[in-house]
């Protein structure tokens, strides 16, 4: 094992990334924010800017992305805008080239000793992540361009609205009218920042467990596709356009899983995902008489077929009009139905829930005062958390950094192994996954991609998402799936067999369900003492809600994204599952963090998340609030854009009509189009190598998501058939006896 990274100082570090030194050379959301999740867990953040600052050090934002870091402005560094030689089929010339400083930069002295030192850095594209390297030999390197390192953009800049149209985020959101919505929220930067922080958090890992610094890209496309997990295009999608309008408009596309008005003009989110859900509404609304009616088979999903949904849509509609919304509340929280009302940012922030959750929270800037800024979105058991501090004044820290150097108190690094790309940083890493739905499954779905073995462990009749057919596969691929009944001792001694040869456990039962079933805290850490265990609860430290029901859009309605995309008109249902791609990304980011620090220790940590902590991580920017701040960006019924220098367009030519998205910045016009297939089809994200085709699925012949970490690329495998690998699990059990297996030593 090498010793990166050990605390410097001698003594056990309080936090996961105590003693890890971190250099930012990136600009705008994506990379800064990465850079900010590993702050939150103790590494010391040196944010490298131009002389003239980051320019998003103008958007309220920055107060989020860059809080918790040092800012340095050091002498004799220049920056460029990097550009190729224009192609003639390359993106329009207005696109401007990534903001980066030079190659001969490297050498100056300040920067270059930031560099030796450095355990991680993050930079804006591959043409410096080589010039680093030259640099910091046993640093792990996170690039960050916008487009990725392949096609005609790579060499480019890009807004968040130019990625989500071009990487189908905009034409796959549900709405009334035919035709792509821009999103208020950047959702694809917030995505490659989390997605950043999980492959920073790989790097260190692989680096303390096999002696080597890796090279990891991770661009906005990317976080694009993470937060579009599921997605997929099987043969008879591949010649259509997806359409985006719905006969429920934005409130949603099934009937029983959507918004509805109450008879006070407030909105709910009724989210009755599975047949015991939608009997429990039923009865809730008094017509248990549509049980069994013929007009409805297959419910609840089979009601997305038009007829059934006709038929069924206005006799709900009348139903939930009939009373008013904190009636329905009550009476659907007797019945157990899942259902939470639409509420503004500012009303979320002043619930008992964030507050029990510690999300308003507050600090002091010397120049704007009292900030509003979000916390951490995740607590790891036994690490110390951070006390947040301000974003930094713009080279405030240079003098303060100048004198560590000189006083060597930011040592150079040992020289490390050369990296072989490829090379999976979680391959001797097992985990098991006892969780159902979407987002524990997404969980161990990243830790696969990342190499980790994962055996999923299905209760008997399978994950209730099972029924959900592609998009099941796409948040479960490369698994293994065993069926046991927890209820049945035989079962039971087969689950503890796995879990004591677990490195990593996730699990999302409710609390009651889990104690009655055996694998609450204290029951896997009776058989595994120094596993990881992921907690998911999706109402956080909220007590009194730890047997409610939570789904992504309970989350959407009470986080007020919803309330913000809708305007000042009917809130809207994001296509996009925002807190269920998200916290998972959170989530495994924290086991990273806790498998780099066992390395160290020994120790087993559980990371705990919830959808209601990625509520703010998820709208980072819009949920910062401070005297004078801009409002943030409102939406509006099939909302196109915020102006006529930002907006879809439609256009016309030859080949009839198509759909552009339109943005004036201070480089120029560029007119990019809005792709309709969804990432699966983006040809950004077919050249950056992040769609795999699976020709044998449970479904047929499909195309997903692959790997969204470059660097990594470990093939991504269809999700597993329910109890496909019983027979082969069960042998390499009876190998190792019942004492199961302890990980594998690092290499």
């Amino acid at each position: 094992m090498s010793t990166y990274a050990v605390a410097r100082d001698g003594n056990a570090p309080g936090r996961c990334l105590d003693s890890v030194r971190v250099v930012e050379l990136t600009t705008g959301i994506a990379g800064p924010y990465a850079a900010r999740f590993l702050a939150d867990q103790g590494a010391d953040v040196v944010k490298v800017e131009p002389p003239g600052g980051d320019p998003y050090r103008a958007d309220p934002g920055f107060h989020a992305v860059s809080r918790n870091k040092r800012s340095l402005v050091p002498d004799g560094v220049e920056w460029e805008r990097a550009l190729l030689p224009a192609d003639v089929d390359g993106p329009p010339a207005s696109l401007p080239g990534i903001l980066r400083p030079t190659a001969a930069s490297m050498t100056a002295p300040l920067l270059g000793g930031l560099l030796a030192g450095a355990d991680v850095v993050f930079v804006p594209d591959a043409p410096t992540a080589a010039a680093v390297r030259r640099h910091a030999s046993s640093a792990v390197i996170i690039s960050c361009p916008t487009w990725g390192n392949q096609g005609p953009y790579a060499t480019r800049a890009g807004t968040p609205s130019q990625v989500a149209a071009v990487t189908g985020i905009g034409w796959n959101q549900i709405s009334y009218s035919d035709g792509p919505v821009e999103l208020v929220v950047p959702l694809a930067s917030y995505g490659a920042g989390m997605l950043g922080a999980m492959a920073a958090a790989a790097g260190l890992y692989a680096r303390r467990a096999h002696g080597s610094a890796p090279t990891y890209t991770v661009s906005e496309v990317s976080g694009s596709g993470a937060m579009q997990i599921g997605d997929f295009e099987v043969p008879e999608m591949a010649d259509l356009d997806r359409d985006g309008s719905c006969p429920l408009g934005s409130a949603g596309r099934l009937p029983v899983y959507r918004l509805f008005r109450a008879a006070d003009d407030r909105w709910m989110f009724v989210a009755c995902g599975t047949y015991p859900f939608y009997v429990a509404m039923l009865r809730a609304i008094g017509r248990e008489d549509l049980l069994g009616d013929e007009r409805f088979p297959d419910p609840p999903w089979g009601l997305l077929d038009l007829e059934p949904l006709a038929e069924i849509t206005p006799i709900l509609e009348d139903a939930f009009a009939a009373r008013p919304l904190d009636e329905w509340l009550e009476i659907f929280g007797a019945h157990d139905v899942p259902c939470q009302p639409t509420q503004t940012r500012d009303e979320f922030m002043s619930s008992a829930l964030a507050r029990v959750n510690g999300l308003d929270t507050t600090v002091e800037h010397p120049e704007v005062g009292s900030v509003r800024t979000p916390p951490q979105p995740m607590w790891i058991d036994g690490s110390d958390e951070v006390a947040l501090q301000p974003a930094p004044r713009l080279g405030e820290h240079t003098a303060a950094v100048e004198a560590e150097l000189e006083t060597g108190a930011w040592p150079a690094q040992p020289e490390s192994e050369p990296w072989v790309p490829g090379t999976a940083p979680l391959r001797s890493v097992k985990a098991v996954d006892l969780s159902s739905f979407i987002a524990g499954p997404v969980i161990t779905r990243h830790l696969a991609m990342l190499g980790a073995e994962v055996i999923k462990i299905e209760q008997p009749g399978g994950d209730p998402f099972r029924v959900l057919g592609p998009y099941f596969n796409g948040w479960n691929q490369s698994k293994r799936s065993i069926c046991l009944d927890l209820k049945a001792a035989a079962d039971h001694v087969v689950m503890a067999q796995l879990v004591a040869g677990a490195d990593v456990i996730v699990e999302n039962f409710r609390p009651g369900v889990a104690v009655r079933l055996g694998v609450a805290d204290e029951d896997l850490r009776r058989i595994r003492p120094d596993a990881v265990l992921v907690k998911s609860p999706g109402y956080g430290r909220d007590d009194s809600m730890a047997e409610v029901p939570a789904f992504d859009p309970l989350l959407q309605a009470l986080g007020g994204i919803m309330a913000a995309q809708g305007g000042d008109e009917e809130p809207v249902f994001l296509t996009v599952p925002v807190h269920d791609a998200a916290t998972p990304m959170i989530a495994a980011f924290g086991v990273l963090c806790s498998l780099y620090r066992r390395l160290a220790d020994g120790e087993g940590r559980t990371v705990r998340t919830s959808l209601t902590q990625t509520v703010t991580a998820a709208q980072a920017a819009e949920f910062v609030q401070y005297e004078g701040r801009p409002p943030a960006e409102k939406g509006g019924m099939d909302y196109r854009g915020a102006g006529p220098e930002r907006t879809y367009l439609e256009v016309f030519d030859a080949d009839g009509p198509e759909w552009i998205w339109h943005q004036t910045t201070p480089e120029g016009t560029s007119d990019l189009p809005a792709e309709r297939r969804g990432f699966v089809g983006a040809a950004v994200a077919l050249q950056n190598s992040h769609v795999v085709e699976l020709p044998e699925t449970e479904w047929g012949p499909m195309i997903q998501l692959g790997s969204l970490v470059g660097g990594v690329d470990v093939p991504m495998r269809r999700a597993p058939y329910l109890d496909e690998h019983r027979t082969e699990i069960t042998a390499e059990l009876a190998t190792l006896g019942s004492a199961g297996t302890q990980p594998a030593a690092a290499d």
